[in-house]
């Protein structure tokens, strides 16, 4: 694709889809490039991925999205790293802190001089030199402030945040930006010598683009349908393949991070957000029942649930092509590996 790029059609809305929409609209619209959107509110997102990692930060900050506004329209909460629970020995914990741990001295990394205090008997746990973990234990947060000799100045953070506010707080940034919605169901893709010309929708509609991005999600209707980039399969590595949600009452005392709770046949999630508390179970069909993985997420909810466990499917894995043509898919049209380290939103 070496002409100007005239137009933008995303097929799928959900978080990955208004992601690219809010990004192309501000980043091609001046350039006058037509950026539309095509979803349907007949197919639900899957709108689990209420988790993330620190890159999030600098996508906000390259798009102009204020922090407070962004946490207020989304039930947002701070997030200083992940607390593994019970993935050692039953009742042991650890936190996986964003930021840096210990300071190098004398040129010396602060790894080498770690282990080497654990071989004396000296070292304290990894995560006692780590500012974030240490916050996150004790329910204190702090942004990182002006302040390049302190260590307050690095502080690493990322967001939990409702998956769904998530998608239509970037509509309304996206539409400012000039991208049009169009409500309807692909019914057909239309070839072309780029790759793809066009997608026909139920209504009868014809939708053009020089360049397509497939943001629907597991079914990828166009990367695979039209493109068939191909599937490779890593269930043989990464065995779970499902997962129970149900929201609860929010948390009175919140602590800024995710718990990440190993089971038999799986983990569970906990993550804090102003509004509710979202509660998962994610496992492996091969070696534990939806009933039995159901009834161990209800268990371990702590607090009223305020809906139905819901049961998600995956399956894990890329495509052989993210990029074919005039097509790029994002988000679980691309592939998915599961969501233990937050990386399904970045």
């Amino acid at each position: 694709m070496t002409d100007a790029l005239r137009s933008v059609t995303i097929v799928g809305g959900g978080t990955a889809g208004w992601m690219a929409a809010v990004a192309f609209g501000r980043l091609l619209g001046p350039a006058g490039t037509r950026v539309t959107l095509i979803e349907s509110d007949d197919i639900p997102t899957v709108g689990v991925g209420e988790a993330t990692i620190p890159p999030i930060r600098t996508f906000h900050a390259m798009l102009g999205i204020d922090e407070d506004a962004f946490l207020r329209a989304t039930g947002g909460s701070y997030k200083l790293g992940i607390r593994f629970e019970g993935w050692t020995r039953p009742g042991e914990s650890y936190v996986h802190p964003f930021g840096q741990i210990g300071t190098d001295i004398a040129g010396v990394p602060f790894a080498a001089q770690w282990l080497r205090a654990r071989q004396a008997g000296l070292a304290a746990p990894l995560g006692a030199y780590s500012l974030e973990a240490r916050a996150a234990e004790t329910g204190r947060f702090s942004r990182p402030i002006a302040n390049g000799d302190s260590p307050l100045s690095r502080i690493g953070y990322a967001y939990h945040f409702d998956a769904g506010h998530y998608a239509a707080f970037l509509r309304t940034q996206a539409e400012a930006y000039g991208v049009v919605r169009h409500e309807g169901l692909v019914e057909r893709v239309e070839r072309g010598p780029a790759g793809i010309a066009a997608v026909h929708l139920a209504d009868g509609s014809r939708i053009a683009g020089d360049l397509f991005i497939d943001c629907s999600g597991f079914r990828a209707l166009l990367i695979e349908g039209a493109m068939e980039a191909g599937w490779t399969d890593w269930s043989e590595w990464l065995s779970c393949d499902r997962a129970v949600a149900v929201p609860s009452v929010a948390d009175a005392a919140p602590l800024p991070l995710t718990r990440a709770i190993a089971e038999r046949a799986g983990w569970r999630w906990r993550i804090p957000l102003q509004h509710r508390t979202g509660n998962g179970h994610v496992f492996s069909s091969r070696h534990m029942s939806e009933d039995e993985a159901t009834a161990t997420l209800l268990a371990g909810v702590e607090g009223e649930s305020l809906a139905d466990p819901r049961v998600i499917r995956f399956a894990t894995g890329h495509r052989n092509r993210f990029w074919s043509g005039n097509c790029i898919a994002l988000g679980l049209s691309a592939g998915f590996m599961e969501p233990l380290e937050s990386t399904s939103i970045h």
